[in-house]
């Protein structure tokens, strides 16, 4: 098990991130929506921000404006395909272990959800075989709410049975927010789990508060987690201006429990 801390509080203000790099070693997640959610960005330039860190390195792919899974509308699913394989050897460029990719957008309405499913299942087995190749795991993240989720727990559970070029990226507070059941969700997923996004919500909002300020049960998560015997990135993603000293202090207590 690996600790990662992602750079989303950091995001509105990102020339602070050098405090991170200064006091933390450990892993780094980098969204690739860009500082301030800005487009286009220019992820050459600013890779010099982080290059020298010595820890291992997780990047998230862009998640608005695209969408893998619309069967409506193939010119933004074959685009949308594309940006993803440019951000995949950009991944493998700068020497990341993974790259987190969304199977779908996660506020658009399913209409048609087996379609749906089908078009972003045909999208992963692509962008799978590319990650094999560039030797990158390609982590594939639950997403959307309620309504809006492309896939219940079971049919997220059996995307990775159907698709072995990817690996599984549980977010808990996803999870959380759509009812599932986490640890039993981790405990099917077995070996095929390769990280978590660990943050906490009141239950309705996807908030990304610290570990323990919102309504998720977590000693059943780390039970469960204690059981795997295979590695995994457990990856906090908190939001944006949470201070540093709260994430050094949670990344330290949870690797304590696992």
């Amino acid at each position: 098990m690996a600790i990662f801390l992602n750079l989303l509080p950091y995001m509105n203000r990102i020339e602070d991130s050098a405090e991170l790099f200064e006091r933390w070693k450990g892993g780094v997640e980098i969204p690739m929506d860009g500082p301030n959610w800005r487009e286009p960005v220019n992820w050459h330039h600013e890779f010099s921000r982080f290059a020298d860190h010595p820890g291992p390195i997780s990047v998230h792919s862009p998640i608005w404006e695209l969408n893998l899974a619309t069967p409506r509308f193939d010119l933004l699913r074959n685009y949308s395909l594309d940006v993803y394989r440019e951000c995949l050897a950009w991944s493998a460029k700068i020497g990341a272990e993974q790259m987190v990719i969304h199977p779908s957008f996660p506020v658009t309405p399913l209409f048609l959800r087996k379609e749906s499913q089908e078009c972003s299942k045909d999208s992963l087995r692509k962008l799978g075989e590319e990650a094999r190749k560039l030797g990158i795991e390609l982590a594939v993240e639950n997403v959307g709410f309620r309504e809006h989720a492309l896939f219940d727990q079971e049919e997220f559970v059996r995307l990775f049975e159907e698709i072995p070029e990817i690996t599984a990226l549980v977010d808990v507070g996803h999870a959380h927010i759509n009812g599932w059941d986490i640890p039993q969700l981790i405990r099917q997923l077995g070996t095929r789990l390769s990280a978590l996004h660990l943050h906490d919500n009141d239950g309705y909002d996807d908030l990304h508060q610290p570990v323990g300020e919102g309504t998720i049960d977590w000693e059943p998560i780390w039970e469960a987690l204690r059981e795997l015997n295979h590695g995994y990135r457990a990856i906090l993603e908190y939001q944006w201006d949470t201070p540093l000293e709260t994430m050094l202090k949670d990344a330290e207590a949870i690797e304590k429990k696992l």
